[in-house]
């Protein structure tokens, strides 16, 4: 039967089209199925394979029927008389008919088959254009805008790589036909989207050799030689290379039926042997100092470059034929001293030469640069080409088959080095820029860093004398410490002293210590770690510059990623920056659990930052960027805090705790800043912030920093609350030093203020602490009242938490009096409270405290009961200190509960100890060496059981602690018993 003529076209977007209208051809699962019926046009098609067409390898249970359903509305469009069958369905499945000339992709690959033959005979004009009028099928990809899966994904590659074939058999065509230069842009093109097809590559060379451009030529194979080394990380292929070679040698076949070339300016005619080997490499510095692992790295890397002269290329995979190595790092780091000193280090393994240029990090032409190289080489002027691409051929046809380094000093980009770098085994070029330029295709960034303490004060030494700066050992930690390993900072101080005999290395230091004035002493003569700075600083871009004058406002030169966001306010500084980065003006230190970088700027660099953020920045826009910080840190902290609290950590936020273990320094210097820059709010409430933190993860030195510069900044303020409060969290930090006598003053201090003020619930928390703190210091009735007074106005206040805390603390004094029935029966209510409110910290301080009463009152099943599940929530909030006092507990009880089973009170009593010595808790250890020299006693080794007991006297002592230095006293004496003292914590 015959059919209305539709023309199918699957060589770019699906479309059928009859009559001169598109039919509709449905949705996207319904355009799926032709395509698969297209695919095997002619041929019954049956229900599963297009099941797996249009829905890969999870069909749904519906598949056959909407199937039915697809190709019953696609029969409707293309049988749109009730006597056709264009598409039908059969026995075995469904078939979809049509003549040879309806589809687009049958009449391509017959105009293919003709070209191909025309092109065998040598008839290039017919091949021409039976290959040009297949490839104007194409309107875009095959079968564009169709949902792909296997059977359809592997027919799309396979016609993709059929038109790509067409392609290079048109240019070939093409090409035989003399049409050389008509074909440059489509080859340029086509590499473009296929980089590492050899074979473009090839034509394109042809191409523009013939059209006299040898240079392009040579440029576009060193451009696929690095696309098949970046991505597959091999060698061009035989043909590509021998035409590379063809190229450079002139070779007359390559000409084909063109027209001759004009002449490339040859190299200045020259015997083999009268090449004169070039140094112009500066002195090799005597003062240089260490960079030992460097050195031997990058020497091994460009030693390989010096074979001899004839031997084969590089096979795939063997290392680069020209090795370029690249010194990268921040300025005056001392990437130009290394780089002399290691091109002197390798003179004999390039013995034909050492070339010279500095490129002063400016943006000279490469044509420019070649010119002085060409003119170095011996080249008249008037036979250097004027193109660029033609110079840089010339230069490699000059170092071919010789051995030289090229070292490029101070490089900007990788556009203004690539021409300059030599084309043949033999040669190898050594790179210094402040830039990372990882855009250079195969070559070895090796970063340089700062030196350190060794380096840093063997270079000084050499420079002013080591006698000297032995006669002022502080004054010299002093100045190495403000040079922070710069080698060109120590290069100027060092010259300083040398030329000022007189001086002493303690005024130097001193003028060092000024971070306002350190950059003005950082000079001498020509050399200046300023001017080396701002050379980097203004090549920046404005937003990369005016972060770099943001980081500058941060009071430490390391900060987290978060931090330069809220400095400018932006949501997305990623590209800002990997600027920076890449210039080496800031480097990563780490990487936190959610993959967030931390960044450091060098110190000196930072000291400049400052510098031009104060000189650039309006004096509004710094304190709104560093306010914007400090209250991301507040965030970050009460984050972390009710994370440590309350227990555990979530999934999407991450161990927020863990993070600010990292972050330590940097907060605290954080909040020093703000207390004395006027941010008091800020400096008060993350001092509020910090104290359950620095409490539970033991952050004894940081508590009193934070807690000090919140007390002299809310005293500078006039803020009377404000010092208070901060009087007692410093007298917290000191109690948990185990300082109880200058806690106690400051306590009262705080607390006698803040009831003058009316401030009830801070002077109540606060007596909760005092009354901790002082319990079992003999002041038990003291911390009684305390703990009491605390409970009734925090029930009074309706805060719960507090309350229970106070029941805690009054139940730890009625213990430390010996009422241990009183102290349970106080207990125990805190203990439904903490449950009910669902923190965790305080239910296991409870727990903890109320197993110790029911030890003292011989409830030991219950004690033992209470326990385990204490010492489960002190780790899960990861509270050492009190992890360690159920460690201890749970010793005591072992002990309680016989001589049989003392010797399970070993264990948890060991690894408490070990706990209490980790964080330097001294009351825990006493009662960990007291309750171990128990349990040796009673196990009958005695010496052993003395020696603990001496210790736990000693502490005692120190601590001031009475009633269990009696004790401790009293055991020593032998009269050692396994059991508990009646009502007596630990």
């Amino acid at each position: 039967m015959e059919f209305p003529r539709v023309e199918f076209k699957v060589l770019g977007p699906l479309e059928a089209v009859s009559g001169g209208r598109v039919l509709p051809l449905g949705g996207p699962k319904q355009r799926t199925l032709l395509a698969a019926l297209l695919l095997h046009v002619n041929t019954t098609v049956s229900g599963d394979r297009l099941c797996d067409a249009v829905w890969g390898a999870t069909p749904p249970a519906s598949a056959q029927a909407n199937v039915r359903s697809y190709a019953a509305a696609l029969r409707r469009v293309l049988n749109p008389d009730a006597g056709e069958d264009r598409l039908s369905l059969g026995h075995g499945g469904y078939q979809l008919r049509a003549r040879p000339d309806e589809v687009d992709l049958h009449r391509f690959e017959e105009l293919v088959e003709r070209g191909r033959s025309a092109l065998a005979g040598g008839a290039h004009p017919a091949a021409a254009g039976h290959f040009r009028e297949a490839l104007d099928l194409w309107r875009g990809g095959a079968f564009e805008g169709v949902a792909h899966h296997d059977a359809l994904h592997i027919e799309v590659a396979r016609l993709d790589e059929a038109r790509l074939a067409v392609f290079e058999d048109y240019a070939e065509a093409r090409l035989a036909l003399g049409d050389s230069r008509e074909m440059v842009g489509p080859l340029r093109e086509q590499v473009a989207r296929h980089p590492l097809r050899e074979s473009l590559w090839g034509k394109l060379m042809t191409a523009q050799y013939r059209c006299h451009r040898p240079g392009d030529a040579l440029q576009s194979y060193a451009l696929a030689r690095t696309a098949l080394r970046d991505e597959l990380g091999l060698e061009p292929g035989a043909e590509l290379r021998r035409l590379h070679r063809a190229v450079l040698g002139g070779d007359p076949v390559l000409l084909g039926t063109a027209p001759a070339p004009a002449t490339v300016p040859a190299p200045p005619d020259r015997p083999a042997g009268a090449w004169r080997p070039v140094s112009q490499l500066p002195s090799d510095p005597a003062d240089f100092v260490g960079r030992d692992e460097v050195l031997t790295r990058a020497a091994a890397l460009l030693r390989p470059a010096a074979t001899a002269p004839g031997a084969p290329p590089p096979v795939p995979g063997s290392p680069c034929a020209v090795p370029v190595v690249i010194l990268t790092g921040l300025p005056g780091v001392g990437k130009t001293t290394l780089a002399t000193r290691l091109a002197h280090l390798l003179r004999k393994s390039f013995p034909d030469g050492q070339l010279f240029l500095h490129l002063g990090g400016a943006r000279r032409a490469p044509g420019a640069v070649l010119a002085d190289l060409l003119l170095g080489l011996g080249v008249a002027g008037a036979s250097i080409p004027e193109s660029t691409v033609d110079r840089a051929a010339l230069f490699r046809s000059l170092l071919s088959g010789r051995k030289v380094v090229v070292l490029l000093d101070d490089a900007q980009d990788e556009a203004q080095i690539r021409p300059l770098l030599p084309g043949t085994p033999g040669c190898a070029a050594l790179v210094t820029s402040r830039a990372r330029l990882a855009g250079l295709a195969a070559a070895h960034l090796i970063d340089v860093a700062p030196f350190d303490a060794g380096e840093s004060e063997a270079l000084l030494r050499r420079i002013a004398g080591g006698r000297r700066l032995a006669a002022e050992p502080e004054a010299t930690e002093r100045v190495l410490a403000g040079c922070a390993g710069l080698p060109l900072a120590l290069r100027v101080i060092g010259a300083r002293l040398a030329s000022r005999p007189h001086w002493r290395v303690g005024r130097l230091a001193d003028r060092l210590a000024d971070e306002q004035g350190r950059l003005a002493e950082l000079t001498v003569g020509d050399l200046a770690v300023r001017t080396c700075v701002a050379t980097s600083y203004r090549s920046l871009t404005p937003d990369a510059a005016r972060a770099f004058r943001a980081i500058g406002t941060l009071p430490a030169p390391e900060f987290p990623g978060w931090a330069l966001a809220a400095l400018l306010d932006s949501g997305d500084t990623d590209d800002t920056i990997d600027v920076l980065l890449d210039a080496n003006l800031v480097q990563v230190v780490g990487v936190d659990d959610q993959g967030q970088p931390r960044y450091r700027m060098h110190d000196l660099l930072h000291v400049y930052a400052t510098e031009r953020a104060l000189a650039e920045e309006p004096r509004p826009w710094r304190r709104a960027a560093l306010a914007r910080v400090l209250t991301g840190w507040l965030a970050r902290v009460r984050a972390a805090g009710d994370q440590l609290v309350r227990g555990g950590t979530d999934d999407r936020a991450g161990d927020l705790v863990g993070r600010l273990e990292g972050e330590r320094t940097s907060l605290v210097t954080a909040v020093e800043f703000a207390a004395g820059s006027g941010y008091g709010t800020h400096a008060a409430d993350l001092a509020a912030a910090l104290e359950d933190i620095c409490h539970l993860r033991n952050w004894w030195d940081e508590w009193d920093r934070v807690a000090r510069a919140a007390l002299d900044c809310a005293r500078a303020g006039g803020d009377l609350v404000a010092a208070a409060v901060a009087q007692g969290s410093l007298a917290r930090a000191l109690a948990a030093r185990g300082r109880v006598d200058d806690a106690l003053t400051r306590f009262t201090t705080a607390i006698d203020q803040l009831d003058e003020l009316g401030e009830a619930h801070h002077a109540a928390r606060l007596r909760i602490h005092r009354s901790f703190a002082i319990a079992d210091r003999g002041m038990a009735g003291l911390a009684h009242d305390d703990a009491a007074a605390a409970a009734a106005v925090l029930g009074r206040l309706g805060d719960e938490h507090g309350r229970v805390l106070a029941l805690r603390s009054l139940g730890f004094a009625l213990l430390c009096q010996q009422r241990a029935a009183e102290a349970i029966a106080t207990l125990e209510p805190a203990l439904e409270t903490a449950e009910r409110l669902g923190r965790p910290l305080a239910l296991a301080d409870v727990l903890q405290a109320l197993a110790v009463a029911e030890i003292g009152h011989g409830r030991l099943g219950r004690a033992a009961r209470r326990l385990p599940r204490a010492l489960t929530l002190f780790r899960t909030v990861r509270h050492r200190p009190g992890e360690a006092y159920a460690l201890l507990t749970l010793g005591r009880l072992y002990n309680e509960l016989g001589p049989d089973r003392a010797s399970r009170a070993l264990g948890p009593l060991g690894e408490a100890a070990e706990i209490f010595a980790e964080l330097g808790e001294h009351r825990g250890a006493a009662f960990a060496s007291y309750w171990l020299g128990r349990t040796h006693t009673a196990l009958g080794d005695a010496d052993r059981g003395r020696r603990h007991l001496t210790e736990a006297l000693a502490g005692f002592r120190s601590l001031r602690m009475p009633f269990w230095a009696d004790r401790a006293e009293r055991e020593t004496g032998g009269s050692a018993r396994v059991g508990t003292p009646p009502g007596r914590p630990s």
